[in-house]
Protein backbone atom coordinates (compact mmCIF):
# COMPACT_ATOMS: atom_id res chain seq x y z
CA UNK A 1 0.00 0.00 0.00
CA UNK A 2 1.33 3.68 -1.34
CA UNK A 3 0.17 6.91 -0.16
CA UNK A 4 -0.24 9.75 -2.73
CA UNK A 5 0.78 13.42 -1.49
CA UNK A 6 -1.60 15.71 -2.91
CA UNK A 7 0.20 18.32 -4.31
CA UNK A 8 -0.09 22.07 -4.78
CA UNK A 9 1.50 24.93 -6.61
CA UNK A 10 4.59 25.99 -4.63
CA UNK A 11 4.53 28.83 -2.95
CA UNK A 12 6.43 32.34 -4.83
CA UNK A 13 8.29 32.79 -1.42
CA UNK A 14 9.63 31.38 1.76
CA UNK A 15 10.64 27.75 2.31
CA UNK A 16 9.68 24.99 -0.51
CA UNK A 17 9.15 21.63 1.13
CA UNK A 18 7.88 19.79 -2.24
CA UNK A 19 11.17 18.53 -3.03
CA UNK A 20 11.22 17.12 0.19
CA UNK A 21 8.41 15.40 0.38
CA UNK A 22 8.62 14.04 -3.07
CA UNK A 23 12.19 12.71 -2.21
CA UNK A 24 10.40 10.84 0.69
CA UNK A 25 7.27 9.21 -1.17
CA UNK A 26 7.56 9.62 -4.74
CA UNK A 27 4.26 9.94 -5.51
CA UNK A 28 2.09 13.19 -5.65
CA UNK A 29 -1.79 14.12 -6.79
CA UNK A 30 -2.08 17.51 -9.01
CA UNK A 31 -5.41 18.74 -9.72
CA UNK A 32 -6.36 20.46 -12.49
CA UNK A 33 -8.93 22.60 -10.75
CA UNK A 34 -7.26 26.08 -10.56
CA UNK A 35 -7.85 25.70 -14.44
CA UNK A 36 -11.50 25.81 -13.16
CA UNK A 37 -12.23 28.07 -10.91
CA UNK A 38 -13.10 31.04 -12.61
CA UNK A 39 -16.26 31.71 -14.38
CA UNK A 40 -14.68 32.09 -17.56
CA UNK A 41 -12.09 29.36 -17.37
CA UNK A 42 -11.10 28.01 -21.25
CA UNK A 43 -7.75 26.62 -22.75
CA UNK A 44 -6.37 29.64 -21.58
CA UNK A 45 -6.80 29.19 -17.57
CA UNK A 46 -5.69 25.55 -18.43
CA UNK A 47 -2.45 25.96 -19.96
CA UNK A 48 -1.75 28.13 -16.83
CA UNK A 49 -2.72 24.93 -15.13
CA UNK A 50 -0.65 22.65 -17.39
CA UNK A 51 2.59 24.85 -17.16
CA UNK A 52 2.45 24.50 -13.38
CA UNK A 53 2.38 20.86 -13.13
CA UNK A 54 5.05 21.20 -16.00
CA UNK A 55 7.14 22.92 -13.86
CA UNK A 56 5.93 20.40 -11.12
CA UNK A 57 6.99 17.51 -12.32
CA UNK A 58 10.40 18.83 -13.82
CA UNK A 59 11.36 20.23 -10.67
CA UNK A 60 10.32 17.51 -7.95
CA UNK A 61 8.70 14.48 -9.54
CA UNK A 62 11.41 13.53 -12.29
CA UNK A 63 14.75 14.23 -10.17
CA UNK A 64 13.52 11.07 -7.76
CA UNK A 65 11.95 9.15 -10.58
CA UNK A 66 8.25 9.41 -9.01
CA UNK A 67 4.88 9.65 -10.84
CA UNK A 68 2.76 12.58 -11.29
CA UNK A 69 -1.35 11.60 -10.68
CA UNK A 70 -3.43 14.00 -12.68
CA UNK A 71 -6.79 14.74 -11.06
CA UNK A 72 -9.64 15.69 -13.03
CA UNK A 73 -10.88 18.43 -11.38
CA UNK A 74 -14.08 17.87 -11.34
CA UNK A 75 -14.41 18.32 -7.96
CA UNK A 76 -15.19 22.09 -8.70
CA UNK A 77 -18.71 20.57 -10.48
CA UNK A 78 -19.30 19.33 -7.01
CA UNK A 79 -18.71 22.35 -5.20
CA UNK A 80 -20.98 24.17 -7.48
CA UNK A 81 -18.07 26.63 -8.68
CA UNK A 82 -18.88 25.39 -12.11
CA UNK A 83 -22.60 25.96 -13.74
CA UNK A 84 -24.28 22.78 -15.23
CA UNK A 85 -24.32 24.60 -18.92
CA UNK A 86 -20.70 24.98 -18.32
CA UNK A 87 -19.79 21.65 -17.36
CA UNK A 88 -19.57 20.13 -21.44
CA UNK A 89 -16.89 22.92 -21.83
CA UNK A 90 -15.04 21.68 -18.49
CA UNK A 91 -15.30 18.02 -20.20
CA UNK A 92 -13.44 19.41 -23.11
CA UNK A 93 -10.59 21.16 -21.49
CA UNK A 94 -10.00 17.52 -19.62
CA UNK A 95 -9.75 16.12 -22.91
CA UNK A 96 -7.51 18.37 -24.13
CA UNK A 97 -5.42 17.72 -21.33
CA UNK A 98 -5.73 14.50 -20.79
CA UNK A 99 -4.69 14.42 -24.56
CA UNK A 100 -2.11 16.88 -25.09
CA UNK A 101 0.10 15.96 -21.92
CA UNK A 102 -0.21 12.41 -22.16
CA UNK A 103 3.92 12.64 -21.86
CA UNK A 104 3.59 14.82 -18.87
CA UNK A 105 1.57 12.80 -16.31
CA UNK A 106 2.19 9.70 -15.41
CA UNK A 107 -1.33 8.38 -14.12
CA UNK A 108 -5.01 10.15 -14.89
CA UNK A 109 -8.06 9.96 -13.27
CA UNK A 110 -11.31 10.30 -15.26
CA UNK A 111 -13.33 12.98 -15.02
CA UNK A 112 -16.31 11.94 -12.39
CA UNK A 113 -19.54 14.21 -11.69
CA UNK A 114 -21.49 11.91 -9.39
CA UNK A 115 -23.25 15.42 -7.21
CA UNK A 116 -23.58 19.27 -7.61
CA UNK A 117 -23.71 21.19 -3.96
CA UNK A 118 -24.44 24.47 -5.89
CA UNK A 119 -26.87 23.50 -7.98
CA UNK A 120 -29.08 21.40 -6.61
CA UNK A 121 -31.61 20.99 -9.77
CA UNK A 122 -28.74 18.93 -11.62
CA UNK A 123 -28.93 16.58 -8.99
CA UNK A 124 -31.49 13.91 -10.96
CA UNK A 125 -30.59 10.49 -12.03
CA UNK A 126 -31.29 11.50 -16.07
CA UNK A 127 -28.31 14.41 -15.99
CA UNK A 128 -26.35 12.73 -13.87
CA UNK A 129 -25.80 9.82 -16.06
CA UNK A 130 -26.19 12.55 -19.45
CA UNK A 131 -23.19 14.28 -17.73
CA UNK A 132 -20.94 11.29 -16.51
CA UNK A 133 -21.72 9.55 -20.24
CA UNK A 134 -20.44 12.40 -22.04
CA UNK A 135 -17.56 12.50 -20.29
CA UNK A 136 -16.71 8.99 -20.55
CA UNK A 137 -18.24 8.73 -24.27
CA UNK A 138 -15.38 11.23 -24.79
CA UNK A 139 -12.66 9.71 -22.75
CA UNK A 140 -13.26 6.12 -24.52
CA UNK A 141 -12.55 7.73 -27.65
CA UNK A 142 -9.12 9.05 -26.79
CA UNK A 143 -8.11 5.96 -25.05
CA UNK A 144 -9.09 4.38 -28.54
CA UNK A 145 -7.37 6.37 -30.24
CA UNK A 146 -3.91 6.52 -27.51
CA UNK A 147 -3.37 2.86 -26.30
CA UNK A 148 0.05 4.87 -24.61
CA UNK A 149 -3.08 6.80 -22.30
CA UNK A 150 -4.95 3.53 -21.54
CA UNK A 151 -1.61 2.79 -19.24
CA UNK A 152 -2.04 5.69 -17.15
CA UNK A 153 -6.23 6.11 -17.09
CA UNK A 154 -7.93 5.08 -13.97
CA UNK A 155 -11.71 4.97 -13.95
CA UNK A 156 -13.17 6.73 -10.74
CA UNK A 157 -16.32 4.70 -9.09
CA UNK A 158 -18.72 6.48 -7.62
CA UNK A 159 -21.44 4.30 -5.52
CA UNK A 160 -22.63 5.72 -2.20
CA UNK A 161 -25.98 6.21 -3.24
CA UNK A 162 -27.83 3.49 -5.29
CA UNK A 163 -28.98 5.61 -7.94
CA UNK A 164 -24.61 6.60 -7.94
CA UNK A 165 -24.04 2.93 -8.16
CA UNK A 166 -26.75 1.93 -10.99
CA UNK A 167 -25.70 4.90 -13.10
CA UNK A 168 -21.89 3.91 -13.03
CA UNK A 169 -22.48 0.38 -13.57
CA UNK A 170 -24.83 0.78 -17.02
CA UNK A 171 -22.58 3.30 -18.58
CA UNK A 172 -19.52 0.84 -17.65
CA UNK A 173 -21.55 -1.77 -19.04
CA UNK A 174 -22.98 0.30 -22.27
CA UNK A 175 -19.42 1.40 -23.13
CA UNK A 176 -18.04 -2.16 -22.58
CA UNK A 177 -15.16 0.29 -20.60
CA UNK A 178 -13.89 -3.18 -18.96
CA UNK A 179 -12.73 -4.01 -23.13
CA UNK A 180 -10.38 -1.00 -22.13
CA UNK A 181 -9.79 0.12 -18.11
CA UNK A 182 -6.83 -0.94 -17.22
CA UNK A 183 -6.89 0.46 -13.84
CA UNK A 184 -9.55 1.54 -11.40
CA UNK A 185 -10.36 3.98 -8.89
CA UNK A 186 -12.96 4.71 -5.64
CA UNK A 187 -14.33 8.31 -5.45
CA UNK A 188 -16.99 9.90 -3.45
CA UNK A 189 -15.63 8.90 0.51
CA UNK A 190 -14.40 12.43 1.63
CA UNK A 191 -16.89 13.31 4.67
CA UNK A 192 -18.93 10.27 4.09
CA UNK A 193 -17.70 9.09 7.98
CA UNK A 194 -19.03 12.53 9.32
CA UNK A 195 -21.93 12.80 7.52
CA UNK A 196 -23.13 9.07 8.02
CA UNK A 197 -21.44 8.27 11.65
CA UNK A 198 -20.27 4.52 10.13
CA UNK A 199 -17.67 2.66 12.05
CA UNK A 200 -16.74 0.46 9.08
CA UNK A 201 -15.01 1.43 5.63
CA UNK A 202 -16.71 2.92 3.08
CA UNK A 203 -15.08 0.81 0.07
CA UNK A 204 -15.08 -2.51 0.52
CA UNK A 205 -17.98 -3.58 -1.10
CA UNK A 206 -17.19 -1.72 -4.26
CA UNK A 207 -13.42 -2.89 -3.91
CA UNK A 208 -14.93 -6.42 -5.06
CA UNK A 209 -16.57 -5.18 -7.58
CA UNK A 210 -13.59 -3.42 -9.01
CA UNK A 211 -11.78 -6.83 -8.95
CA UNK A 212 -14.34 -8.87 -10.25
CA UNK A 213 -14.16 -6.73 -13.19
CA UNK A 214 -10.23 -6.48 -13.75
CA UNK A 215 -10.61 -10.64 -13.58
CA UNK A 216 -12.99 -10.57 -16.09
CA UNK A 217 -10.88 -8.41 -18.66
CA UNK A 218 -8.64 -10.70 -17.96
CA UNK A 219 -5.53 -8.22 -18.75
CA UNK A 220 -3.23 -10.09 -16.41
CA UNK A 221 -0.22 -8.83 -17.91
CA UNK A 222 -1.04 -5.73 -15.54
CA UNK A 223 -1.76 -6.05 -11.92
CA UNK A 224 -4.72 -5.35 -10.06
CA UNK A 225 -4.40 -1.62 -9.51
CA UNK A 226 -6.92 0.13 -7.00
CA UNK A 227 -6.68 3.93 -5.50
CA UNK A 228 -8.77 5.80 -3.06
CA UNK A 229 -9.17 8.65 -3.41
CA UNK A 230 -9.21 10.85 0.09
CA UNK A 231 -9.47 8.13 2.57
CA UNK A 232 -6.81 9.02 5.28
CA UNK A 233 -8.10 7.27 8.99
CA UNK A 234 -6.11 4.60 10.56
CA UNK A 235 -9.05 2.35 10.22
CA UNK A 236 -9.21 2.62 6.63
CA UNK A 237 -5.65 2.32 6.11
CA UNK A 238 -5.12 -0.90 7.91
CA UNK A 239 -8.56 -2.06 6.44
CA UNK A 240 -6.26 -1.20 3.05
CA UNK A 241 -3.80 -3.05 3.59
CA UNK A 242 -5.93 -6.41 4.86
CA UNK A 243 -7.66 -5.92 1.27
CA UNK A 244 -4.53 -5.48 -0.96
CA UNK A 245 -2.85 -8.66 1.10
CA UNK A 246 -6.48 -10.62 0.98
CA UNK A 247 -6.57 -9.79 -3.42
CA UNK A 248 -2.79 -10.56 -3.80
CA UNK A 249 -3.68 -14.15 -2.08
CA UNK A 250 -6.58 -14.35 -4.43
CA UNK A 251 -4.47 -13.46 -7.46
CA UNK A 252 -1.51 -15.44 -6.49
CA UNK A 253 0.27 -17.31 -9.79
CA UNK A 254 -1.83 -14.86 -12.11
CA UNK A 255 -0.85 -11.14 -10.71
CA UNK A 256 -0.52 -8.99 -8.06
CA UNK A 257 -2.60 -6.55 -6.27
CA UNK A 258 -1.53 -2.63 -5.22
CA UNK A 259 -3.44 -0.14 -3.22
CA UNK A 260 -2.72 3.26 -3.22
CA UNK A 261 -4.30 6.39 -1.15
CA UNK A 262 -4.11 9.72 -1.17
CA UNK A 263 -4.72 12.64 1.33
CA UNK A 264 -4.67 16.34 1.74
CA UNK A 265 -5.34 15.76 5.50
CA UNK A 266 -1.52 14.41 6.50
CA UNK A 267 -0.25 17.51 5.42
CA UNK A 268 -3.03 19.93 6.61
CA UNK A 269 -2.88 18.66 10.29
CA UNK A 270 0.38 19.39 10.97
CA UNK A 271 -0.26 22.58 9.55
CA UNK A 272 -3.24 22.86 12.30
CA UNK A 273 -2.09 20.57 15.17
CA UNK A 274 0.42 21.32 17.62
CA UNK A 275 -0.55 17.71 19.57
CA UNK A 276 0.20 15.46 16.55
CA UNK A 277 2.21 11.71 17.80
CA UNK A 278 5.05 10.71 15.81
CA UNK A 279 5.58 7.25 15.09
CA UNK A 280 8.81 5.34 14.12
CA UNK A 281 8.63 1.69 13.25
CA UNK A 282 12.33 -0.33 13.00
CA UNK A 283 11.37 -3.35 11.67
CA UNK A 284 10.41 -4.67 14.93
CA UNK A 285 9.10 -2.32 17.46
CA UNK A 286 6.79 0.64 17.17
CA UNK A 287 7.48 3.62 19.25
CA UNK A 288 5.20 6.71 19.89
CA UNK A 289 6.33 10.12 20.43
CA UNK A 290 3.96 12.33 22.34
CA UNK A 291 4.64 15.05 19.66
CA UNK A 292 5.91 15.23 16.24
CA UNK A 293 8.49 18.02 17.82
CA UNK A 294 10.09 14.92 19.57
CA UNK A 295 11.22 13.17 16.84
CA UNK A 296 15.08 12.15 17.13
CA UNK A 297 17.36 13.96 15.60
CA UNK A 298 18.35 11.53 13.10
CA UNK A 299 15.19 10.92 12.11
CA UNK A 300 14.21 14.73 11.28
CA UNK A 301 18.09 14.76 9.16
CA UNK A 302 16.82 11.99 7.10
CA UNK A 303 13.34 13.60 6.29
CA UNK A 304 14.73 16.90 6.18
CA UNK A 305 18.25 16.18 4.17
CA UNK A 306 19.95 19.42 3.61
CA UNK A 307 22.49 21.15 5.97
CA UNK A 308 20.58 24.31 5.78
CA UNK A 309 16.72 23.04 5.90
CA UNK A 310 17.90 20.41 8.80
CA UNK A 311 19.24 23.59 10.83
CA UNK A 312 16.00 25.40 9.97
CA UNK A 313 13.63 22.89 11.18
CA UNK A 314 15.64 22.28 14.19
CA UNK A 315 15.06 26.36 14.82
CA UNK A 316 11.70 26.03 13.97
CA UNK A 317 10.71 22.82 16.81
CA UNK A 318 12.56 25.23 18.98
CA UNK A 319 9.66 27.68 18.26
CA UNK A 320 7.07 25.47 18.64
CA UNK A 321 8.36 24.33 22.52
CA UNK A 322 8.61 27.53 23.50
CA UNK A 323 4.79 28.14 22.11
CA UNK A 324 5.60 30.56 19.49
CA UNK A 325 4.07 30.40 16.08
CA UNK A 326 6.37 28.48 12.91
CA UNK A 327 8.23 31.14 10.75
CA UNK A 328 6.04 28.84 8.02
CA UNK A 329 2.80 26.19 9.10
CA UNK A 330 4.23 23.80 6.65
CA UNK A 331 7.41 22.98 8.20
CA UNK A 332 6.13 20.10 9.80
CA UNK A 333 4.39 18.70 7.34
CA UNK A 334 6.81 16.08 6.14
CA UNK A 335 7.29 15.07 9.41
CA UNK A 336 4.23 13.82 10.01
CA UNK A 337 4.18 12.19 6.36
CA UNK A 338 7.01 10.40 7.81
CA UNK A 339 5.44 9.35 10.77
CA UNK A 340 2.30 8.44 8.98
CA UNK A 341 3.86 6.05 6.53
CA UNK A 342 5.64 4.56 9.59
CA UNK A 343 2.15 3.53 10.62
CA UNK A 344 1.51 2.18 7.49
CA UNK A 345 4.65 0.19 7.57
CA UNK A 346 3.20 -1.32 10.90
CA UNK A 347 0.16 -2.35 9.56
CA UNK A 348 1.73 -4.22 6.99
CA UNK A 349 3.58 -6.04 9.13
CA UNK A 350 1.33 -7.01 11.77
CA UNK A 351 -1.22 -8.18 8.92
CA UNK A 352 1.23 -10.24 7.66
CA UNK A 353 2.90 -11.77 10.95
CA UNK A 354 -0.43 -12.42 12.66
CA UNK A 355 -2.08 -14.39 9.57
CA UNK A 356 -4.79 -12.15 9.25
CA UNK A 357 -5.63 -12.75 5.33
CA UNK A 358 -5.16 -16.46 6.10
CA UNK A 359 -7.85 -16.24 9.12
CA UNK A 360 -10.22 -14.94 7.28
CA UNK A 361 -9.45 -16.47 3.53
CA UNK A 362 -10.42 -19.95 4.39
CA UNK A 363 -13.04 -19.24 7.26
CA UNK A 364 -17.03 -20.30 6.57
CA UNK A 365 -17.94 -19.68 10.26
CA UNK A 366 -18.63 -15.78 11.32
CA UNK A 367 -18.84 -16.50 14.94
CA UNK A 368 -15.48 -18.50 15.00
CA UNK A 369 -13.89 -15.79 12.51
CA UNK A 370 -14.93 -13.45 15.20
CA UNK A 371 -13.37 -15.19 18.17
CA UNK A 372 -10.28 -15.72 16.07
CA UNK A 373 -9.86 -11.84 15.50
CA UNK A 374 -10.61 -10.81 19.09
CA UNK A 375 -8.16 -13.03 20.05
CA UNK A 376 -5.18 -11.05 17.97
CA UNK A 377 -6.87 -7.65 18.38
CA UNK A 378 -6.39 -8.72 22.22
CA UNK A 379 -2.80 -9.09 21.86
CA UNK A 380 -2.44 -6.33 19.79
CA UNK A 381 -4.01 -4.04 21.80
CA UNK A 382 -1.50 -5.57 25.21
CA UNK A 383 1.71 -5.03 22.90
CA UNK A 384 0.35 -1.92 20.80
CA UNK A 385 -1.97 0.40 23.38
CA UNK A 386 -1.79 3.38 21.80
CA UNK A 387 -2.59 1.90 18.17
CA UNK A 388 -5.88 -0.22 19.25
CA UNK A 389 -8.12 2.39 20.89
CA UNK A 390 -11.83 0.82 21.41
CA UNK A 391 -13.24 2.79 18.13
CA UNK A 392 -10.47 1.47 16.05
CA UNK A 393 -11.12 -2.15 17.19
CA UNK A 394 -14.82 -2.13 16.96
CA UNK A 395 -14.16 -0.60 13.52
CA UNK A 396 -11.45 -3.58 12.20
CA UNK A 397 -13.89 -6.48 13.71
CA UNK A 398 -16.81 -4.65 11.66
CA UNK A 399 -14.53 -4.36 8.40
CA UNK A 400 -13.99 -8.24 8.87
CA UNK A 401 -17.32 -8.89 9.25
CA UNK A 402 -18.33 -7.45 6.15
CA UNK A 403 -15.14 -9.04 4.32
CA UNK A 404 -16.44 -12.27 5.76
CA UNK A 405 -19.18 -12.26 3.73
CA UNK A 406 -17.59 -10.80 0.19
CA UNK A 407 -14.85 -13.28 0.45
CA UNK A 408 -17.52 -16.03 0.66
CA UNK A 409 -19.12 -14.36 -2.10
CA UNK A 410 -15.71 -14.46 -4.17
CA UNK A 411 -14.92 -18.30 -3.15
CA UNK A 412 -18.15 -19.67 -4.10
CA UNK A 413 -19.57 -18.08 -7.03
CA UNK A 414 -18.12 -14.72 -8.07
CA UNK A 415 -21.56 -14.50 -9.06
CA UNK A 416 -22.43 -10.14 -10.81
CA UNK A 417 -26.47 -10.99 -9.33
CA UNK A 418 -25.64 -11.66 -5.68
CA UNK A 419 -22.51 -9.18 -6.34
CA UNK A 420 -25.56 -6.49 -7.09
CA UNK A 421 -27.77 -7.75 -3.95
CA UNK A 422 -24.69 -7.54 -1.29
CA UNK A 423 -23.65 -4.03 -2.92
CA UNK A 424 -27.30 -3.08 -2.75
CA UNK A 425 -27.24 -3.84 1.04
CA UNK A 426 -23.88 -2.40 1.83
CA UNK A 427 -24.94 0.66 0.19
CA UNK A 428 -28.47 0.88 2.60
CA UNK A 429 -25.95 -0.08 5.74
CA UNK A 430 -23.97 3.61 4.27
CA UNK A 431 -27.21 5.18 4.82
CA UNK A 432 -25.85 8.19 2.94
CA UNK A 433 -28.39 10.82 3.19
CA UNK A 434 -28.61 12.35 -0.19
CA UNK A 435 -30.64 10.93 -3.58
CA UNK A 436 -30.95 11.86 -7.07
CA UNK A 437 -34.47 12.31 -8.15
Amino acid sequence: MQYIHVAAKPPESGVDYNGVILHQVGLCLYSLIEGFRSQDFNTHTLNDVMNSIRKYTEKYVDPVGGILYADSGGYSIIVGQVHPVDIPRLNQCYDIYMEHEKDIYGRIFSLDIPWNKGFPSMNTKEKIAHFNRMALSSAKTILTNFPEIRDKYYFVWHFKMQAQYDIWKKIYEDLELNKIIKHRAIGGMVGLRGITHIKFSPFTAISFRCLLDYLDAGDFDNDFTLHYLGMYALQDRFHMVVLEKLFQKYLEGVASASITYDSINISHTARMNKYLKFYHWDGNNLTRFNNLIEAPTETIKAVYPTEALFEFVLSEIERRRGGERLVNVNTLGPLNIFSNRQLDLFFEWFVEAYGLVDLIYPETSLTRLNVRLGRVLDDLEKKYPVILPKTMRASIMENFKITFFFNRWFLDSRDRGQLDSLMTQFIAKIGFPGSLS
